[in-house]
């Protein structure tokens, strides 16, 4: 078994994920990699951001091994010894280089040539950061692991040719783009040296990969029991529903209720469903959720609700946004992972009952969103109506984000955060429960139970290959008609998403009316 940097990474932040990797990388793995990145390219991401790494040495010579020509059978040789001969020419910067040590392998993204003639390592990561956000202010512990593992390698395979010096470089958050995009502006370095893992943790840790990741799964989990983490990553499976998994805000009581043989919501008894309560012993999300489901199918709470649309006037904007983001921003002034509204939907309720719709996307090449917001600006009336969304934290951001950008529509964007209605929290909130949302107030889970209407069969799906396309249109990916094709598409969806808010909507209407 080689032991990669990938599976050290892993093996230290969540053993059961490295032991997929190995047993079952096609499967349980790929399905968790789905479930924790979905359609995102990271590789396309990374490496976006090493570019802009690579433009901070752009009047030096830099030795890129992949490009170089070699035949191995050995994938990880192959890197290695290109690595070896791209040292004979001592460049300035050596990129992509893979080092193997016995059974170890390491892949650098930088290794640059200090003053003295030797090499440091440069990390670089698509974040904006790097660090936990405590007082101690230590790396990330998937970080740590990283550069720890890296730093090892080097140290033993290299020798005297690296420095052992060890730096991270990052996305800085700050960073807006103004035209072309400024590497120095863009990227930060640290040096962490000094806060990596010493040589004998790195080698107890693959001490411990070595022994156990070969191991069974039975005898995997006796040495790494449950935790109370993700069903899928720990059992390779998604729960069954009716689990103490599907209890919402359950949190790290998951592992107290499993340890104890408590699985089905069925089974709680009246203590056990007091152990959800909150510290003063109050009734809470969690607590709530148990007593409804061993009770009813369905329950709703007809007074709640109303008392939450008496909050609602006509006319109302039902309305949903999509956005890209990217660690190298796609747009003018705009920031490193910033969420930027491309396209939206909004479906006009009046009220005598008649529905209009409106939308907008961006156009292939676009460089800024003004077009999109003076549309949506005016398409939401200028803020003089209630604004329906599905979790309004998400688009209540975007609007003070764009408010900032554009501060002409500034009173508008306020006016409309003022007048939000988030539709999610009839459901979020309990005051509508069935047991077939699952534990969940995702519109996806709503929907199908409350209405006919269906994602399936769409050729966009969901959010994240919405976000993909809306990114690739913007970088101008595709041939004019696959480009149109993919623009159709995805007003399909985004139309969908607010379709399927009215219809919600008027569906708990009838329903508490009754």
């Amino acid at each position: 078994m080689r032991l990669t940097k990938s599976l050290f990474v892993e093996y230290t932040t969540n053993p059961h994920l490295a032991r997929w990797h190995v047993h079952d990388k096609n499967g349980v793995y790929a399905k968790i990699l789905d479930k924790m990145y979905g359609d995102m390219d990271g590789l396309a991401i990374g490496n976006a951001v090493e570019e802009r790494a690579l433009a901070l040495f752009q009047w030096q010579n830099i030795v890129n091994v992949e490009s170089m020509q070699r035949k191995h059978p050995d994938r990880y040789q192959w890197y290695h010894l290109n690595t070896l001969d791209a040292f004979k020419t001592n460049p300035d910067v050596v990129y992509q280089a893979g080092i193997v040590h016995d059974n170890l392998f390491c892949k650098c993204d930088l290794l640059v040539r200090n003053s003295e003639g030797k090499y440091d390592l440069r990390e670089v990561k698509a974040k904006n950061g790097v660090r936990k956000k405590t007082k101690a202010n230590n790396l990330l512990d998937d970080m740590e692991a990283d550069v720890s593992f890296q730093h090892f390698v080097l140290k033993k395979a290299l020798k005297d040719k690296y420095s052992g010096r060890a730096f991270m470089v990052h996305l800085n958050k700050e960073y807006v783009r103004e035209w072309d995009i400024d590497p120095e502006a863009l990227l930060q370095r640290e040096e962490v040296t000094n806060e990596l893992k010493s040589d004998e943790a790195v080698l107890n840790i693959i001490g411990s990969m070595t022994e156990n990741i070969p191991l069974e799964r039975e005898e995997f989990c006796k040495v790494y029991p449950y935790d109370g983490s993700d069903h899928l990553t720990y059992f390779g499976t998604e729960p069954e529903k009716g689990t103490i998994w599907n209890i919402p805000q359950i949190r790290n009581k998951t592992k107290e209720f499993y340890e104890i043989g408590k699985i089905l919501i069925d089974h709680f008894t009246e203590d056990e469903r007091a152990m959800l309560r909150n510290a003063k012993w109050e009734e809470n999300k969690s607590s709530n959720y148990v007593s409804l489901w061993q009770q009813w199918e369905k329950v709703i709470d007809a007074d709640g609700i109303k008392q939450k649309f008496d909050n609602i006037h006509f006319p109302m904007y039902f309305y949903d946004y999509e956005t890209i983001s990217r660690p190298v921003p796609l747009m003018q002034w705009t920031s490193p992972w910033q969420q930027v509204v491309v396209q939206y939907s909004v479906h006009r309720m009046d009220e005598d009952g008649t529905i209009s719709h409106k939308e907008a996307i961006i156009g292939a090449g676009a460089d800024t969103n003004e077009t999109i917001v003076k549309q949506l600006i005016d398409d939401l009336d200028e803020g003089a109506g209630t604004y329906v969304v599905w979790f309004k934290w998400f688009e209540n951001t975007r609007n003070d984000e764009m408010a900032q950008r554009y501060p002409q529509y500034a009173e508008v964007f306020a006016k409309i955060n003022e007048n939000t209605f988030d539709l999610m929290e009839i459901f979020s909130e309990q005051l509508y429960f069935h047991r077939h949302f699952n534990g969940s107030s995702s519109i996806k889970k709503v929907l199908p139970v409350l209405t006919d209407i269906s994602y399936d069969g769409m050729a966009v799906p969901h959010g994240a290959i919405a976000a993909e396309l809306l990114a690739g249109i913007v970088q101008w990916k595709f041939e004019t008609d696959i480009c149109n094709k993919h623009i159709q598409n995805l007003l399909e969806y985004c139309k969908q998403d607010t379709r399927a808010m009215v219809c919600i909507y008027q569906k708990v209407l009838e329903e508490i009316a009754k």
